[in-house]
């Protein structure tokens, strides 16, 4: 669907925009887009999650080509890790705010983000690049894309390392990617993608206070590995009805051994004992979808599929507790959806239907319009949706914490926004009003030490963005959202959800050979807690400027350079863990073959 017809709120980041940032990760590349709440434990390669419109870390689905990659084992109940995705494979990336349950089924209460590779190239190209920088930095990388017969296809490697930046918190991660399709004549097309990811970690554990505070310093140590594998059949079966048949695989497995978290010494029964977890998730799905034109302007969408979820951990707590389980569940999924569309007015109307052991049927519905009156007026749009996500295996099967009678989190949304064009189309400024209701959310209850459904939290926001192109060459934009809540059932208000936050960026081409992005990001006070200073409940208020900058010295060679926090801010994103100050990397990139 055209970006101008959709009635959701989107943000669409280009290839163009991922190539000005030299951003090296999902996290440093989300940390600049508008309405986004990103909180990164530490320093980079520290656990980097992000929030839509005040939900929870895990109710924001992360897809990589339409993938769901969410890992429902991990201790934030199906959260994705942003700072073990690399972008250098990755041709734009899509950004969806609201519910999409209807779409997308459980996971997808708060908002998506899917990342989606590139596909292929017209010609042939190869491109190897290295960098380093501040705190021992390395990193290697090789893409190649090209087209070979019927098949089209990309591929990619990368490499980082990165020493210590604050305290004993070295990283290092690699990962393989392959993209393609084939091209099956009249039949149709054939696409595949493979993605595999590996990351070592180190740091202080969540919650303890961090570097600054922490009463025990020794380090949490962490070892992941994620292997994505997706197929599609794509094609037409006659004028007016086409089809794709899809299936698709996740496997993730995690060794984590955390030391203990005190909360005085001597430790009292606040303190979190030591823990090792080796976990495993797996996610496989299969489906079909068909797109009818039903009239000129009027188009039916359908889809059908089932979906099984595997998780399991095994470890102990304080070395001789056992926390282990392990938990299946299938689910049958379908989905349908109306599309009515003329020039001036597009409506849609839909649906899911998700049916899964244990939980019975949820119905996600969702409406959804955008209207422009006028031929160079305002465009109006609006949206109204229901959501629900699953508990994660973690908060089920977990031995210490977990609750098996815990019930889905549900939300109802609504928004409503207003975008307008100005000076030839060359300046465009946009206004939404969202409201999320989100019920049954699980929380932990000191009482019965165990994971419950008991609160309820009504937020309201509004969202404020400009973008500004007065040539070819040179782009303006900022960005500001403010939200206000109202939590019941609980004493503690939004975690790592601050009432505002906001952004400007600067993209300039100097000269046909300069090219530069000067980004700041404004993030207001979170609620935070750590266990050995329950006094402190709150961090941040901070400002973080940005720069990078390439120069193409030939058509095979370009050299760039980016600074993080170039203004040295001394900051938290939680309470203990300090930002590690101004951080530099320069890189160097040859085109063996290409332009």
């Amino acid at each position: 669907m055209p970006l101008s017809a959709t009635s959701a709120s989107v943000t669409v980041l280009t290839r163009e925009v991922i190539e000005n940032s030299h951003a090296a990760t999902a996290a440093d590349l989300l940390r600049a887009a508008p309405f986004l709440q990103i909180a990164q434990s530490g320093a980079p390669g520290g656990l980097t999650t992000v929030t839509i419109r005040g939900g929870k870390p895990n109710f924001t689905l992360v897809m990589i080509d339409g993938i769901p990659v969410n890992d429902s084992t991990n201790l934030l109940g199906g959260s994705f890790d942003l700072s073990s995705l690399p972008v250098d494979n990755i041709e734009q990336v899509e950004i969806v705010r609201g519910p999409l349950s209807s779409v997308y089924g459980p996971d997808a209460i708060g908002g998506v983000i899917n990342f989606i590779s590139r596909k292929g190239a017209k010609t042939p190209m190869l491109e190897l690049s290295s960098e380093f920088g501040s705190f021992l930095r390395r990193q290697f990388r090789v893409d190649t894309a090209g087209t070979w017969k019927a098949l089209s296809y990309s591929a990619g490697g990368t490499f980082l390392d990165v020493g210590e930046q604050v305290e004993k918190d070295a990283y290092t991660a690699g990962s393989l990617a392959a993209n393609g399709s084939v091209a099956l004549g009249r039949r149709g097309v054939l696409e595949f993608g493979l993605l595999w990811m590996a990351d070592r970690s180190a740091g202080l554990p969540a919650g303890s206070g961090g570097p600054e505070l922490a009463l025990s310093h020794d380090p949490l140590r962490d070892r992941a590995a994620e292997l994505i594998l997706g197929g599609s059949l794509k094609g037409e079966v006659r004028k007016g009805w086409i089809y794709s048949i899809d299936l698709d695989r996740v496997h993730r497995c995690e060794d984590n051994m955390t030391p203990p978290v005190l909360d005085a010494i001597p430790p009292t029964f606040r303190s979190l004992p030591a823990s090792t977890s080796n976990s495993g998730f797996t996610r496989t799905r299969f489906g079909a979808t068909s797109r009818f034109t039903m009239a000129r302007n009027l188009s039916l969408a359908i889809g059908a599929g089932v979906r099984r979820e595997t998780g399991s951990t095994t470890g102990y707590l304080a070395g001789t507790i056992p926390q282990a389980y392990q938990i299946s569940r299938t689910s049958l999924v379908a989905n349908t959806e109306l599309q009515y569309s003329i020039k001036a007015l597009t409506a849609t109307a839909g649906f899911s239907f998700d049916k899964t052991e244990g939980f019975g049927e949820v119905t996600s519905p969702r409406l959804g319009v955008t209207w422009r009156p006028a031929e160079g007026g305002p465009r109006l749009k609006s949206s109204w949706a229901k959501g629900f996500k699953l508990p994660s295996f973690y908060g089920l099967g977990n031995p210490v914490v977990g609750n098996p009678r815990l019930r889905p989190e549900r939300a109802r949304a609504l928004d409503a926004g207003i975008e307008q064009e100005f000076a030839r189309r060359r300046m465009t400024v946009s206004a939404t009003y969202f409201r999320n209701d989100f019920r049954d959310l699980v929380d932990f209850d000191s009482a019965t030490f165990h994971l419950v459904n008991r609160s309820q939290a009504l937020i309201h926001g509004v969202e404020f963005g400009a973008g500004y192109a007065p040539s070819v060459g040179l782009r303006f934009g900022l960005d500001f959202s403010y939200m206000t809540w109202t939590v019941h059932g609980s004493t503690q208000p939004l975690r790592n959800v601050p009432h505002g936050n906001g952004g400007v960026h600067l993209d300039w081409q100097v000269t046909r050979r300069l090219n530069t992005r000067v980004e700041t990001q404004w993030m207001g006070r979170r609620y935070d807690f750590q266990i050995p200073v329950p006094g402190q409940t709150s961090v941040g208020g901070y400002s973080n400027t940005n720069l990078s900058a390439e120069y193409e010295v030939s058509r095979k060679l370009s050299v760039y350079v980016r600074g993080d926090n170039l203004l040295d801010s001394s900051y938290h994103e939680y309470i203990g863990f300090p930002n590690p100050g101004v951080a530099v990397r320069a890189g160097v990139k040859v085109r063996a073959l290409g332009k």
